[in-house]
């Protein structure tokens, strides 16, 4: 198998004016796995069923945010990141700051297991929720 080859996230320029890429792996597939759990249904106009609905879910309160992550996660890594085998995924809600964090841990093609953390999903009264990675 040829080894994978993918532009560097955040997108950036190296000091040869090129694009940034990366051959790592596991930031190949840690940029994927924010990319599919980030994107909400229906934001790519040309693939509706890319992402999850993890967005519209957090407004049900923090015990259902919390279920509704989990389901979400799952139910991409099985349609949209097949290749990829969940092991587990947990969620952290802090009521201090409103923030849901989320850590997904799951094995490469490889079989190399990684986590990621998909980022902080701040719930802030009746703004929309946002996620800031880390």
């Amino acid at each position: 198998m040829a080894e994978e080859i993918a532009i560097a996230l955040p997108f950036s320029i190296d000091p040869y004016g090129k694009v940034s890429q990366t051959k790592e792996q596991s930031k190949i597939w840690a940029d994927k796995v924010r990319s599919v759990i980030g994107t909400a249904l229906k934001e790519r106009v040309m693939r509706p069923l890319f992402g999850t609905d993890i967005s519209s879910s957090v407004y049900e309160g923090q015990d259902f945010a919390e279920l509704s992550v989990k389901d979400a996660v799952a139910t991409a890594f099985n349609t949209q990141l097949q290749r990829l085998q969940l092991q587990s995924v947990s969620s952290v809600f802090d009521t201090y700051t409103n923030t849901l964090t989320v850590d997904v841990t799951y094995a490469l093609p490889n079989d190399e297991v990684v986590s990621t953390t998909i980022g902080i999903l701040s719930i802030s009264g009746n703004l929309i929720p946002r996620e800031e990675t880390l």
